[in-house]
């Protein structure tokens, strides 16, 4: 979900206050040595960044207030971990304003088109669109790992599928409480009277994070950081 609106000062300032220590965090615990020593996932990286911004292009927008596009954030974040999947996120994010530049120069002025470059909408973007998706995927996969159950789809579907769903219902309640709390009362009002809006998305966001987590786990399984053959499979 993206902000079409300038935030207020209260909502901007509290969002970031609760970004930059997301991202420090993030970049302190990204496995940097592991992701400079294999080519293939540095591909994996700067193409999902970019897939991700090109995906959130597909947004439907409610009110000229909010956007509302697929997250596919369940499955980066069992593809690349937390901590890159958050740098990715924010990564995709600032891709995505940079991507709609020329898509606004189609009717307007070129020179009004990147005039119109803004990122201060990037800290409220990113704690709804990043951060809740990621931090309860990894929730998940925290249950999913402690599950006595030994079996794969508890992995591909329990997380990928399931977990994907319900985060569609903590993005519609965390911007609830992020809109209340800060009183910013249009996006607000906008979230409530279209929440229906989460409900609809939990479907495809599901079945798509499944499908995808399930490809990437049956075909590329060294490419996924979260996937344990030894829990999984009894793999010894």
């Amino acid at each position: 979900m993206n902000l079409l609106l300038p935030p207020s000062s209260v909502l901007f300032w509290l969002t970031i206050s609760i970004t930059l220590p997301i991202l420090v965090l993030a970049v302190r615990h990204a496995p940097w040595p592991q992701v400079l020593a294999n080519q293939s996932r540095q591909h994996a990286l700067f193409a999902t960044i970019l897939a991700l911004a090109l995906l959130w292009l597909l947004q439907v927008s409610i009110r000229d207030t909010l956007a509302i596009h697929p997250l596919l954030m369940t499955v980066t974040a069992m593809v690349f971990g937390w901590s890159l999947a958050t740098l990715i996120g924010v990564a995709a994010l600032v891709v995505l304003e940079i991507y709609q530049v020329p898509l606004r120069a189609l009717t307007l002025d070129w020179d009004v088109a990147v005039a119109q470059f803004d990122l201060s909408t990037l800290p409220v973007d990113f704690c709804l669109s990043v951060a809740v998706p990621v931090g309860w995927a990894w929730c998940v996969l925290w249950l999913v790992d402690r599950w006595k159950f030994k079996n794969p789809f508890t992995y591909f579907w329990g997380v990928g599928f399931f977990g994907a769903m319900l985060s569609c219902i903590w993005l519609g309640l965390a911007a609830l409480l992020l809109f209340g709390v800060t009183g910013s009362e249009i996006q607000f009002d906008t979230t409530w009277e279209h929440f229906i809006v989460f409900l609809l998305m939990t479907f495809p966001e599901g079945f798509v994070n499944g499908i995808i987590a399930t490809m990437m786990t049956v075909l590329y399984p060294d490419m996924v950081k979260t996937y344990r053959d030894d829990w999984y499979i009894g793999k010894e």
